[in-house]
């Protein structure tokens, strides 16, 4: 039975073992941490598009991102509705920058100071959200000056969240206007906006007159439903109808296009592939040490080894053996404690702090390629070593 060397020598002190552990931990968590805020950019800013119902999505040409203002005329969806293939065509009002929200004052509390929130109104006989918590409370926003909150928004806005309930006052004061909050639903804030606010077309209407005579005219984001269809040629077959001063596209290539923006057009994605880049250089100095420390604990026993006659080789593959084992055993500790730490910082934040599969494999990946860096970088020291000169 072949004895397992690289095991052994990492194995054999368990103090050393743990700090060495402990050290690549560190560094996946770095990784870790730089992926999932820039992650978690990305995933906030398009949730509000992944929970509407529908296929294709039409917007004007010129909107870069979904926090920008530019709007088309609602006569483009009524063209769209007449396409064949369409089953709904249905529009989405949405303010991102004078909407100002807060809860009014109670008898146990100071009224809090108006803050900026973005403000979601649609038709309520039409199908837009796929929330069933949402759809679920389609009723109560017939009701004249009510919406439902979003309970990630921050609680600077002067409301409490106790799991799905809305606990404490439920009316607010948004645009100096009072507003009566009688359902919650959870979308989640961004690096954008502090909280959310759903509400009637009619409504939406009615706080936010600045949009012209009828504020419905124009329409921010189209939502079409298709029927019997492809996505691909439902877009192809409503961008071919419709004027080229509105853009096109699918449900799955506009999410695709709002990451790509935040992710090159933005300093925001270049810091945090920065940072990940730093904690990758971070684990590869933390690694040479340990494997470097470890070959000169061993250096006597290897050199008899190599005085033996095993080949350069044998050592390169137990220095890789050592890398693998490493990067394993502190990637366990670090993926657990980074969910831990995405957990946290959801709750703190409202952000969206997914960890998926891939991204977990990812971050993988990364702790393998720098502890094999780390490993060849060490093993050169042993591989050009005398035998003679080791003893």
């Amino acid at each position: 039975m072949k004895t397992p060397i690289a095991w052994r020598n990492l194995t054999h002190n368990k103090r050393k073992l743990l700090v060495a552990v402990s050290g690549v931990a560190f560094a996946v968590v770095l990784m870790f941490q730089q992926t999932g805020f820039e992650n978690a950019l990305f995933d906030s800013t398009v949730e509000i598009v992944k929970q509407t119902d529908c296929d294709v999505i039409i917007f004007n040409r010129a909107r870069f991102a979904l926090s920008s203002e530019l709007r088309f005329k609602r006569d483009y969806m009524n063209m769209a509705a007449g396409i064949k293939g369409v089953k709904s065509a249905s529009p989405l009002f949405i303010d991102n920058t004078i909407a100002l929200f807060h809860a009014t004052q109670t008898a146990t509390s100071m009224e809090p100071k108006p803050r900026p929130i973005r403000v979601m109104g649609f038709d309520l006989e039409q199908t837009v959200w796929a929330s069933e918590e949402i759809n679920s409370q389609i009723q109560r926003l017939r009701s004249p000056d009510s919406a439902l909150i979003d309970r990630l928004s921050k609680p600077e806005f002067g409301f409490q969240f106790d799991d799905q309930s809305l606990i404490g006052t439920r009316t607010g004061e948004l645009l100096k206007s009072d507003v009566e909050l009688v359902g919650t639903f959870k979308m989640g804030r961004d690096f954008a906006h502090e909280g959310n606010l759903i509400m009637s077309a009619r409504n939406f209407a009615k706080y936010f007159g600045y949009r012209g005579i009828d504020p419905l005219s124009v329409v921010d984001l189209g939502l079409i439903k298709g029927q019997g269809i492809s996505p691909e040629k439902l877009r192809n077959r409503i961008r071919a109808a419709l004027p080229p001063a509105v853009a096109v596209v699918t449900k799955s290539e506009f999410v695709d296009r709002e990451v790509a923006f935040w992710s090159a057009s933005t300093p925001i994605g270049i810091i945090f592939k920065i940072g990940t880049a730093m904690g990758f250089a971070v684990g590869i100095i933390i690694c040479y040490q340990i494997l470097a420390t470890d070959i000169a604990d061993h250096l006597s026993e290897l050199a008899t080894l190599k005085a033996m006659g095993y080949s350069d080789n044998y050592f390169r593959s137990l220095v890789i053996s050592e890398s693998l084992i490493l990067s394993i055993l502190g990637f366990i500790p670090g993926l657990i404690f980074s969910l831990l730490i995405f957990q946290f910082s959801a709750e703190m934040t409202g952000l969206i702090m997914l960890m998926t599969i891939p991204r977990a494999a990812l971050i993988f990946g990364l702790t393998v390629i720098m502890c094999l860096i780390s490993g060849f970088i060490a093993m050169r020291k042993l591989i050009a070593a005398d035998p003679a000169s080791l003893f």
